[in-house]
């Protein structure tokens, strides 16, 4: 129960720092960069989302809840990828950072 509740909190501010993240471009007047923020705005709602129902036991199987996270989890790491190449400051290790986070918490809701 520990776990669950461990990588429950995890994805909830993992997607809530998407989700900020997001609301901080969307005055932008490029549609490409408003575009990619929406993008960035629905995978952190759906992060959380899942991480919400993972924490309160909705599915008593946890990979349930990891199949709602992973298409979240892909969509910010999409539109983080498309921002970087779009801003000409392409850092390869922070998008695999934040890929192994994504991958690392659909795993533990899949697990615990």
């Amino acid at each position: 129960m520990a776990m669950r509740i461990v990588i429950s909190i995890f994805a909830i501010l993992f997607g809530l720092l998407h989700i900020i993240a997001a609301a901080a471009q969307f005055k932008s007047k490029d549609p490409a960069v408003r575009g990619s923020t929406v993008m960035m705005a629905c995978g952190g709602i759906a992060v959380a989302c899942a991480a919400i129902s993972h924490l309160v036991g909705a599915h008593p199987m946890g990979w349930v809840d990891a199949l709602s996270a992973a298409p979240g989890g892909l969509l910010i790491c999409a539109a983080a990828y498309l921002n970087g190449k779009r801003s000409g400051s392409f850092h390869l290790s922070h998008h695999l950072v934040r890929g192994a986070i994504a991958i690392l918490l659909v795993i533990g809701m899949a697990v615990w």
